[in-house]
């Protein structure tokens, strides 16, 4: 049976995630995101327009230019916040984990290891079609939300990505098995019951 060990780690010697060089997200990824903002602010000025019409107490008088100056404003910062947020976004696919960075004022840094994905799914919207894109989720045990989802990526990477994925799933629980089948079997030999020599019965209680 093999030794147990449990030795101390240098935490100083551990690989730092920081050094590892991420892959942005496709520069097509950004102009979807920039159309489903427009469509929302487009459908938050509409009220703001249908409020100055419909006013009967001329509370709005004079005051439309405010309103359309505030949309305006909202819509410009909202528009560098994205642009910033965009540019912090990156990923990468390792041997045995995937990272995933994004944050403009609180980075978040997220890495799923391929020995705790269950199932990995690809996804592709409306306009991430018309663009080539498609954007892969990972899910881990124990939870119905994915664990990691990353937008962005051109179809035919999202399908390798998938495919990586997967193989790696498929040989982890095929590692997975042979180690149970071998623990099993290591276990039935120690419980082995040794025959009596003599062939003669055996007495002990």
């Amino acid at each position: 049976m093999q030794e147990f060990k449990n030795e101390i780690i240098d935490i100083s010697t551990l690989p730092k995630f920081e050094d590892v060089k991420l892959q942005p997200l496709q520069k097509e990824y950004f102009k979807v995101m920039l159309i489903q903002r427009s469509v929302f602010y487009t459908i938050f000025l509409i009220p703001i327009i249908a409020l100055f019409f419909i006013d009967t107490n001329d509370f709005f008088e004079g005051k439309l230019i405010y309103g359309l100056l505030f949309w305006f404003v909202l819509v410009l910062l909202n528009f560098f916040y994205l642009k910033l947020s965009f540019r912090k976004k990156g990923f990468a696919l390792r041997e045995h984990d995937v990272i995933f960075k994004s944050g403009v004022i609180s980075e978040t840094t997220t890495i799923v290891t391929n020995n705790r994905v269950q199932h990995v799914a690809l996804h592709q919207g409306m306009l991430s079609r018309i663009f080539g894109l498609a954007s892969i989720e990972l899910f881990t045990a124990g939870g119905s939300a994915s664990d990691l989802k990353i937008n962005g990526l051109l179809f035919e990477d999202a399908k390798k990505i998938k495919e990586s994925v997967s193989e790696r799933i498929i040989e982890i629980t095929e590692e997975a098995k042979e180690q149970s089948v071998t623990l099993e079997t290591e276990h039935q030999s120690d419980y082995q019951v040794i025959p009596n020599e003599n062939n003669e019965p055996d007495d002990t209680i």
